[in-house]
């Protein structure tokens, strides 16, 4: 996606959500309307083994819609875990996330100014993929990063007080424009990196997510999942969890 997400995980899974140390992917989960949002963790928890995932508790990713904390889970400061979409408010997670994104492409454009296009890695290890013994993964990785584009955004990544990361992975989306890279921020802002949806003739076996970092089959992800949350009754319940990558 545009990024990948950072946040806390507990100890083990006593489904508190909160602060960030290691790298996680963030799995949205749609469950059964009016559920007890008490058991929204454990019942997420639960459909995410269903598909081999397992989850190190919840993260927070939603922004609220009301006070009401007792509706929602791990609520704080405006930002919560899941409960019913009645009580989330998806269209500002979808215009924050443009807007973040829309002011971090005009910083890749300062940081990358005066390079040339460069090939995302997705390129590279499909060489890698067609004859590895030749064209090892070492040295697709090597050619990947030796690309002064991609050198650019690495040193900016490097230094200690840059103003955001400008992830090497979403360099086909910096690529492809202002307008598309915001887009694909606010298609993103409320799926993030996978949907554990309800089963139905569009979502196959369930669960949801990108077959690469490739844009098309980013676009096929997020446009997928964004059309059956939105189709979602509005009394049922979304959680967020966090799969460690």
């Amino acid at each position: 996606m545009l990024g990948t997400h950072k946040r806390t995980l507990t100890s083990a899974p006593n489904w508190n959500s909160v602060r960030r140390t290691r790298q996680v992917r963030t799995v949205v989960v749609c469950l059964p309307p009016d559920t007890d949002p008490r058991r929204l963790p454990e019942l997420a928890a639960t459909r995410l083994r269903l598909h081999s995932l397992t989850a190190n508790g919840t993260v927070q990713h939603f922004v609220a819609r009301t006070r009401r904390t007792s509706k929602l889970i791990d609520c704080w400061q405006g930002v919560t875990s899941g409960g019913p979409i009645r009580l989330l408010d998806l269209a500002a997670m979808r215009h924050q996330a443009a807007a973040a994104a829309s002011a971090r492409w005009q910083l890749w454009q300062h940081v990358t100014a005066g390079t040339r296009p460069a090939q995302p890695f997705w390129q590279f290890l499909d060489r890698h993929r067609a004859d590895p013994d030749r064209y090892p993964l070492e040295r697709a990785q090597s050619e990947y990063i030796s690309q002064p584009r991609v050198l650019a955004m690495k040193v900016h990544n490097a230094m200690p007080n840059r103003i955001c990361e400008l992830p090497t992975g979403s360099l086909e989306i910096f690529q492809a424009g202002p307008g598309t890279y915001v887009s694909v921020a606010a298609l993103a802002a409320v799926p993030a990196d996978g949907l554990a949806a309800l089963h139905g003739s569009h979502t196959g076996d369930g669960y949801l997510t990108t077959a690469s970092e490739r844009l098309a089959d980013q676009l096929t992800y997020l446009q997928a999942a964004n059309a059956h949350i939105d189709g979602l009754h509005p009394n049922q319940p979304l959680a967020a969890m966090a799969i460690p990558v």
